[in-house]
């Protein structure tokens, strides 16, 4: 449930329905702030009208539209969607600096990734380098780039098969720890962030989990978890779980 709307500052949510787009507006809805949301479909952009935020429809490539969505804004969570190429994330963070640049957005939090200080052979994080770089290239913009860790539901695409095959087939090497980060923590410190707004000039903070970890250890958690979950689900039925 949220609050009734004490300000009239505007903040402007890009990715609304993303897992990180969605935390920071329930956030911030949550403390009577006026939430200007951004997508690319407005279906789904309906639960935070709902709630009391506005609604805009827009690409992150369309500059005009963006610029609509800025305006008057008091502050921004900018990120840019998942990579399809690399000319695709050019073309947006083109189009979100752009737009920022000329709507006199003062604020923006903009959700970058760990490793993007690499310009080149990162993959898509180089591509969120480059749109560090266009941000950073805006006089009057206060930006904080959150270089958040590797997103721990990202695994979650594994659960069929750690739970039917045993195994999780990985790129990386399975006792290689990385940083890992819940979505909900990510999207949490970029509200708060946007609430304080405890940064100014060009800045770049690093969000982690509580500790790094192996492919084998998420491995195993998500295998108890699923295994766990099944079990639920099959004595809710009366059908006796093998694996228990």
């Amino acid at each position: 449930m949220t609050s009734p709307v004490v300000s009239n500052e505007v903040y402007v949510i890009l990715g609304a329905n993303g897992n990180t787009g969605s935390r920071v507006a329930n956030v911030l809805l949550s403390k009577g702030k006026k939430v200007r949301v951004v997508g690319r479909d407005s279906g789904r952009l309906q639960r935070f009208v709902d709630n009391g935020a506005e609604a805009f429809t827009a690409d992150m490539s369309d500059t005009v539209a963006l610029g609509k969505a800025f305006s008057g804004a008091r502050a921004a969570y900018l990120l840019l969607p998942p990579a399809k190429s690399p000319e695709d994330q050019e073309r947006d963070s083109d189009g979100i600096a752009k737009a920022a640049k000329e709507s006199g957005l003062r604020y923006a939090v903009h959700l970058s990734s760990y490793g993007a200080q690499l310009a080149k052979g990162a993959g898509p994080v180089s591509g969120l380098h480059s749109s560090e770089q266009k941000l950073n290239a805006i006089d009057d913009l206060n930006v904080l780039h959150v270089r958040a860790a590797y997103f721990m539901e990202n695994n979650l695409a594994a659960i069929g098969m750690i739970h039917n095959m045993g195994l999780f087939g990985n790129a990386l090497a399975s006792d290689v720890k990385l940083p890992m980060v819940a979505t909900r923590d990510v999207g949490t410190y970029a509200a708060e962030r946007l609430l304080d707004l405890d940064f100014s000039g060009k800045q770049t903070r690093e969000v982690l989990g509580e500790r790094d970890l192996s492919v084998t250890e998420t491995t195993a958690v998500i295998a108890r978890a699923s295994a766990n979950q099944i079990c639920v689900t099959r004595n809710s039925r009366m059908t006796k779980c093998s694996r228990c």
